[in-house]
């Protein structure tokens, strides 16, 4: 895991193992480093994610504080992060509990989207991700033909396919277009993550590419809405 994101989940952890409530003050960053033990220069970046977030504050002259509680998953959406480590850098520990592999013909989408023709056998992989143990999120994960072998020998124990795809793959990771949508929970989803039929949840879009620029995987995150906050920095272009 990348290093602020190993500082921020140490951060989280530190919160709820104190107890800490909205308006708490944190210790200095010096007594974070030394607490955490980590460096001062990924510890400030941890700390700028966790403003990102709204989850602290700080007060010149006074000091960082909590802002809110930890009662979600939460992270931007500014990093290409997988969701294992979206679930670990928010303190809680990931983990799966359903999952099931098969091959279907690409549709239009799938085609589109791994830049494929329509009607070519994909490999899918179907997964309910948990968090603590609780499911939150129900993943469909499409691979483009060139990983399908390597794809083929996963199973339930490799929790991120980030790490999966460039360990086991041997491919760097590069950008992902990503689009989120409200959607309703069918009768599917609505069992898989112990929610009722109909309630609102988020889906995450998103295509994976690698540092060349060619699609990797075709992910559809549907996410339990009360157990994800995703954050959108957003800034006004000079005009």
């Amino acid at each position: 895991m990348v290093a602020y994101l190993v500082a921020k989940r140490k951060v989280v952890q530190y919160i709820k193992s104190k107890d800490l409530k909205a308006g708490d003050k944190l210790p200095t960053e010096p007594e974070l480093c030394e607490l955490l033990d980590v460096s001062r220069l990924t510890l400030r970046e941890a700390i700028r994610v966790l403003k990102n977030e709204g989850i602290i504050y700080s007060v010149q002259g006074r000091g960082t504080f909590l802002a809110s509680s930890f009662d979600q998953i939460a992270d931007t959406l500014n990093n290409n992060i997988s969701i294992t480590n979206m679930i670990e850098s928010s303190g809680y520990t990931p983990g799966v509990a359903s999952f099931e592999k098969e091959i279907v013909k690409a549709n239009q989408a799938i085609a589109e989207q791994l830049s494929i023709e329509e009607g070519i056998d994909v490999l899918v992989c179907k997964r309910v991700r948990t968090a603590d143990g609780e499911p939150v999120v129900y993943s469909m994960d499409y691979f483009a033909p060139r990983l399908s072998a390597d794809f083929l020998s996963l199973t339930d124990k490799e929790v991120s396919l980030y790490e999966y795809v460039e360990k086991t793959c041997n491919v760097r990771i590069g950008l992902a277009r990503a689009e989120i949508l409200a959607v309703a929970a069918d009768e599917k989803c609505a069992r898989l993550l112990d929610i009722a039929q109909g309630s609102p949840m988020i889906l995450l879009k998103q295509v994976l590419n690698d540092e060349k620029g060619e699609p990797l995987m075709y992910a559809l995150e549907y996410m339990k809405p009360n157990s994800f906050k995703l954050i959108i920095n957003r800034r006004r272009e000079d005009i």
